[in-house]
């Protein structure tokens, strides 16, 4: 019973003593949670005016730490910009191109060091998250910064040794980004439903120059569901869908990307009035591989090694029942667009996987539409680049494209684009295999007013050689069987209908049935000069001068059709 007794006591004892140092280390965390959150309350406040030489304000209602639990929460939040700053620095030379603002409904700290924060000037913490952030960026290009760039530590140095948080997380942020330009002029980007995860963040006097990480950190991951973007000539959107951006993997991945006309067919040409292209484009699982993060936010270059394009679709529309628009296309060859994009650019590969490729026009004379079809296109770019000095270590974009034309044909072709040549000079080589040539009448019918009864197109080869004023080829068809019917349109069923003397007449006189020819001559091989109308694009020269090989081809001498 003694020995009972005193065990008792003892835990009694116990219990008194555990108890006691419960009060005294919550009272403690209690008393220091509301001294150290009185003083982070100035203190955050004097942080932001000293580290931006008073350029920026915070702001927030309700500052609450819990040593306890580590947990720091702070409430409506808001980073401003002094104006009255802002200006008398633009007036010195000293504003910087670049202002941040933004907002947040609460600002939550977990596993927050408070006695390593108060005692050693380390700030340390496991996760920070943004409760419904709105950030503002705004870039003035007009700003003269002559004042001496600081690093992220040199600001934070005075008062804090390190700063070092785990997890930082933005999710379904609203960005608002606007450029203003040399001349006023202003671009507005908005983007809502973004969410930012950055993954230990440390600033100190080391970790800038630490090679595995970015901006300080070791991975920044961006996802954004949707952009969209109408064009300035409001005739399309421009849509971005399940965008990711990994920087350790330096690789940034979209789901689709669109260009999608605003009006059908009818009432975009009732839009334009006049001749005009109709694009309906998509693109379906981009990667873009070894993206340089560092070239596009100090160059502002778009640095990339390889990108790949999984699969899609690139719709062209034109109706030449309108009238011409009478724009000139000089200068609007494919490399030379690329050469004036205000965004400096080098892709070193890329390849477009299973792209569906068509071309549909309306002629005036038929009021019928004839389409091209390209299927399975796969096309591998090398060397696409604005920059002067990539240009100069080598001149040449080089595209290497293979497809399905029509239904069964063999295509290949390379063309080879010369950079920074201020005549827009190309080169192409191609072949097309085995063909029945019926497949044409699609595209012969309504647009030539020719349907191909038979043909078999066994080897097409050409080699063409131009700039934005000609074009110059070698055409090498090797076919036969050819027959043709000549139409035209009835007045008065507006249908298509056989011209039976003038088809006859081309089928036995004017049409060679095959080359080589039966009566043992050698192959027919066309050389060809077309001069462009500066009125059409870079495929129109090309189609019209393979065109007038094939024509001079098939077509007996001396006949005119």
């Amino acid at each position: 019973m003694k020995n009972s007794s005193r065990l008792q006591k003892f835990l009694k004892i116990i219990f008194i003593v555990i108890g006691a140092l419960v009060l005294v280390i919550v009272g403690t965390g209690l008393y220091l949670s509301r001294h150290w959150s009185n003083k982070l309350r100035s203190q955050l406040k004097d942080y932001t005016t000293e580290m931006s030489d008073s350029l920026y304000v915070l702001n927030y209602k309700k500052v609450k730490l819990n040593i306890l639990s580590g947990s720091l929460t702070i409430d409506s939040v808001s980073l401003i910009t002094d104006t009255a700053v802002y200006h008398h620095l633009q007036a010195q030379q000293k504003a910087p191109s670049m202002l941040y603002s933004f907002s947040a409904d609460r600002v939550s700290v977990s596993f927050f060091k408070a006695w390593r924060y108060f005692m050693k000037k380390e700030l340390s913490a496991g996760s920070l998250v943004l409760e419904k952030p709105s950030i503002v960026l705004e870039q003035n290009a007009r700003n003269v910064d002559t004042s001496r760039h600081r690093s992220a530590y040199e600001n934070i140095s005075a008062r804090i040794r390190s700063l070092s948080i785990g997890s930082l997380r933005l999710d379904s942020t609203n960005l608002k980004y606007t450029y203003i330009k040399k001349d006023s002029g202003l671009i507005i980007t908005q983007l809502h439903r973004l969410s930012i995860h950055v993954k230990d963040l440390l600033i100190d006097s080391v970790a800038m120059e630490d090679p595995s990480r970015f901006l300080y950190a070791r991975n920044y991951e961006l996802h954004l569901r949707a952009y969209r973007h109408r064009t300035k000539d409001s005739l399309y959107w421009m849509i971005v869908r399940d965008v990711s951006y990994n920087a350790a993997e330096r690789t940034l991945h979209l789901g689709q990307f669109r260009v999608e006309p605003r009006y059908e067919k009818a009432a975009f040409d009732r839009k334009v009035k006049y001749q005009r292209d109709r694009y309906d484009v998509r693109l379906n699982n981009i990667l873009v591989q070894e993206l340089q993060p560092y070239a596009l936010l100090q160059q502002q270059q778009l640095w990339a090694r390889h990108v790949e394009i999984e699969n899609g679709s690139i719709d062209i529309y034109h109706n030449r029942s309108l009238p011409p628009s009478g724009e000139i296309k000089t200068g609007q060859f494919p490399h030379q667009l690329l050469q004036k994009l205000a965004v400096a650019v080098y892709v070193d590969t890329l390849i477009g996987k299973k792209v569906e490729l068509s071309y549909a026009e309306v002629n005036p004379k038929s009021l019928q539409t004839g389409t091209l079809l390209f299927k399975q296109v796969h096309g591998v770019f090398r060397n696409l680049t604005n920059i002067d000095s990539m240009i100069a270590k080598n001149k040449h974009l080089v595209a290497d494209m293979d497809a399905v034309f029509m239904q069964s044909g063999m295509l290949r072709a390379r063309f080879d684009f010369l950079l920074g040549e201020p005549n827009g000079a190309f080169a192409i080589t191609g072949q097309l295999k085995d063909m029945d040539g019926r497949q044409l009448t699609p595209v012969t019918r309504p647009l030539a007013l020719v349907e191909v009864k038979s043909a078999q197109i066994h080897d097409l080869t050409f080699s063409m050689q131009g700039n934005e004023k000609s074009a110059t080829a070698e055409v090498k068809m090797i076919y036969d069987h050819l027959k043709i019917s000549i139409l035209k349109k009835d007045d008065d069923t507006h249908q298509l209908k056989r011209k039976g003397l003038l088809s006859l007449f081309a089928n036995a006189i004017a049409i060679n049935d095959s080359n080589p020819p039966d009566n043992g001559e050698p192959v027919k091989v066309a050389h060809v000069k077309y001069t462009r109308d500066p009125q059409k694009s870079f495929f129109n020269l090309v189609w019209k001068t393979l065109f007038t090989g094939v024509k001079e081809t098939a077509i007996a001498a001396n006949i005119k059709l």
